[in-house]
């Protein structure tokens, strides 16, 4: 077996259906002339038999409910992170391609050449490694695309045999680029310390700055999205939010910081697919937090956006569905986010 990547011992110092399909409204419009973004990040929970076989069991049926969602909401930029299901990747791009003609592969899917410009990182060829399950979507032409497969992660972990790490792409729209990174960080275990996995985390935020920074400089805002896997609510005793921001250098938006939003990007108590995969991977099934984040980085010289809607979780129920009942059609254990970004 290829050797898979050195675990992470830093210090955190150091480091038709969920949405309902019916009255979606976007996010409020950034009120001033220039170019605007929208931006949608979604973990999909699309497993592989390797992975879970149950989740793989019920793809084929939550596939096209996430894909009517994703058209539902026609966000610029997609990012979708577990997806790690082949057929589900294939059935995705292909149902989508009239709005998303442009995408990303599967990071990790390859570890040389497959459409990538280029590709970093310690990406596996094994046997007994799967792909990162990150891809992005776009409305508009990708003129560059990278991907990077992370080198910390928590040995022990179901991580530690993925191909995780992030996709960093350049949108033209308009004549304006910008880049936007899509990435899903190290995920916790009942068996593992979260002050370990946190700590993989930040190492890998600390990466994917380094990475960024070598590859864009100051040419071009750097936005990015997905599931980071750090808790705003149970982790502020651990200062994880505050940690995460300072080891990207940028602004991490998640619902939590739009007091209008109360719903969490894991919200098992009305998801009903999160409660049943709690059963599944033993997690609570009362368990509530912001995982999910949409921002910017920041480097000398670069330029940021000029402005940035609230980030949003996006759930417009079923007609009849009140506050504390259980959204049957969840296709994912996550909510997804969005916002949008004005670029000048």
């Amino acid at each position: 077996m290829v050797s898979r990547r050195t675990a992470a011992a830093l210090t955190s110092a150091a480091a038709a259906a969920l949405l309902g399909l019916g009255s979606y409204t976007a996010p409020a419009a950034i009120a001033a002339t220039g170019t605007d973004l929208s931006v949608f990040a979604w973990n999909v929970d699309l497993g592989t038999p390797i992975v879970d076989s149950t989740q793989n069991e019920k793809a084929a049926q939550r596939t096209p409910v996430i894909e009517s969602i994703v058209r539902k909401h026609s966000a610029d930029v997609v990012v979708l992170d577990e997806d790690f299901n082949n057929t589900s990747t294939a059935d995705i791009t292909a149902k989508l391609a009239d709005l998303y003609p442009y995408r990303t592969p599967v990071v990790g899917q390859t570890c040389s050449g497959g459409g990538w410009t280029g590709i970093s990182g310690d990406c596996s060829n094994s046997w007994f490694v799967i792909n990162g399950g990150t891809m992005i979507l776009s409305k508009y032409p990708i003129t560059a695309q990278y991907a990077h497969v992370f080198s910390n992660s928590t040995y022990g972990t179901w991580d530690y045999h993925a191909n995780k790490g992030a996709a960093l792409v350049q949108i033209d729209k308009g004549g304006v680029k910008s880049w936007v990174v899509g990435t899903h960080l190290q995920a916790d275990e009942s068996d593992t310390s979260t002050d370990t996995t946190q700590s993989t985390r930040l190492a890998q935020l600390g990466e994917i700055r380094s990475w960024v920074d070598g590859i864009v400089g100051s040419g071009g805002p750097v936005l990015i999205g997905g599931d980071l896997n750090v808790e705003y609510y149970g982790g502020r005793s651990r200062g994880d939010y505050a940690n995460a921001q300072s080891a990207a250098n940028g602004v991490l938006g998640t619902p939590a910081t739009d007091p209008g939003q109360s719903l969490r990007t894991m919200d098992c108590p009305v998801s009903a697919w999160c409660q049943y995969m709690s059963g599944v991977e033993t997690f609570p099934k009362d368990y509530r937090d912001d995982l999910d984040y949409l921002g910017y980085l920041n480097a000398p010289g670069r330029p940021v956006p000029a402005a940035m809607s609230a980030v949003r979780t996006d759930f417009d129920p079923q007609p009849g569905w009140t506050a504390g009942q259980t959204d049957t059609n969840a296709p994912s254990d996550h909510y997804p986010v969005e916002t949008t970004f004005r670029l000048n």
